[in-house]
């Protein structure tokens, strides 16, 4: 789309590229957006909406269309050190948020590898735009993105960057533990054991947002009290499962599910909270489903839209380890337990280190 001799990512993890980024996101330098759209996420599969956001920035440098994950890494590298983006507006839902993070991250480690430059990261913009967009909602980030980006240029085009507010967002690091060490590490926001992993994928069947959330929860109930096909085929997924599961210092032999995060675990606007973060609150949240018969998860489907203590629910608002086994789900995105021929690798859900901070929804907010 942006055509340039130039490889983007070879700039991005050479020392221009790094001093660029460094200077850009210089506390005096004037606010710069670059926006990251996914074309694929809920509301910006509408071509309109996408016109709408590129037309509020004006230049044709200044946005990127991601259509798969390397182009990811590519619009973030242009996006950086090209445009000299200090502000990231992203376009799309926790998946895409999810993605843009990882690849930020990786990125600015191996630039920072390759020419010794420390370089900091930028504000994060979440636009929304998604199909749950829990972590926008946690900054709360609310309306259509066209209307969020209109409000955030009128209010800081022109600004240096120092006068746009910042909210401190932690991150999960989430890796299995192999014998050289970690493999496949990830970063991200929330995250569901096993039994969340196999009801993402059943609830993907039922179609996407709360509709067909709320259809696969009704025909998870009917499965389990009075029997289905489905259920006879899938109902196993529902736990619980035969294996260790540590929190800190505390262990269970047996276990239906566990859910840890960093950020307000909601799954609709000011209806379903089910974990609740307050700033700068230590560690992260875990929630865990004790050992019940699949009737009783059923039965505890209310309690879990809320974050009321219930029997069978085990609320700790400030871990810092989760060891468990199996595949695991992380910002909705599903990932697939690594072939290990004769044992289960450990699974391994730490705090990262990585700090990123991102623009909140109230701006003349005084905490901000």
């Amino acid at each position: 789309m942006h055509s340039n001799s130039e490889d983007p990512v070879a700039l991005a993890l050479s020392p221009a590229g790094a001093l660029a980024r460094r200077t850009a996101c210089s506390p005096g330098q004037t606010v710069r957006v670059g926006l990251l759209l996914n074309p694929k996420a809920g509301r910006s599969k509408s071509p309109r909406q996408r016109h709408r956001l590129q037309a509020l920035l004006g230049r044709d440098d200044a946005w990127d269309e991601t259509w798969d994950l390397p182009s990811v890494r590519r619009a973030l590298s242009r996006l950086l050190c090209r445009r000299g983006a200090n502000v990231l507006a992203i376009a799309g839902g926790d998946g895409t948020v999810h993605h843009t993070v990882n690849a930020l991250v990786e990125l600015t480690r191996e630039a920072e590898a390759a020419t010794g430059i420390e370089i900091p990261l930028p504000r994060l913009l979440i636009l929304n735009g998604g199909t749950l967009n829990i972590v926008g909602r946690t900054c709360a980030i609310h309306g259509p993105p066209e209307e969020i980006l209109e409000k955030f240029l009128r209010y800081f085009s022109g600004a240096p960057l120092s006068r746009v507010p910042a909210r401190r967002l932690p991150l999960l690091n989430v890796a299995w533990q192999g014998a050289n060490g970690p493999v496949l590490p990830r970063l991200g926001f929330v995250f569901g054991s096993e039994v969340a992993y196999h009801a993402i994928a059943l609830y993907e069947r039922f179609g996407a947002g709360y509709q067909g959330l709320a259809r696969f929860l009704l025909e998870l109930s009917r499965g389990a009290l009075f029997g289905s096909e489905l259920w006879r085929r899938e109902g196993w997924k529902v736990g619980p499962y035969e294996s260790q599961l540590a929190v800190d210092a505390r262990i269970w032999q047996r276990y239906t599910g566990v859910a840890a995060s960093t950020v307000d675990l909601t799954l609709a606007i000011g209806a379903a909270r089910t974990i609740r973060r307050s700033l700068y609150q230590p560690g992260f949240s875990v929630r865990v489903i004790e050992a019940v018969a699949p009737a009783g998860v059923v039965r505890l489907i209310p309690a879990m839209m809320s974050d009321r203590p219930v029997g069978g629910l085990l609320d700790l608002p400030s871990c810092h380890h989760l060891q468990l086994q199996g595949p695991y789900t992380l910002d909705g995105e599903l990932f697939d337990e690594p072939a290990n021929p004769g044992q289960r690798l450990q699974l391994h859900v730490t705090l990262s280190e990585v700090r990123l901070h991102a623009v909140p929804g109230e701006w003349t907010a005084d905490e901000w």
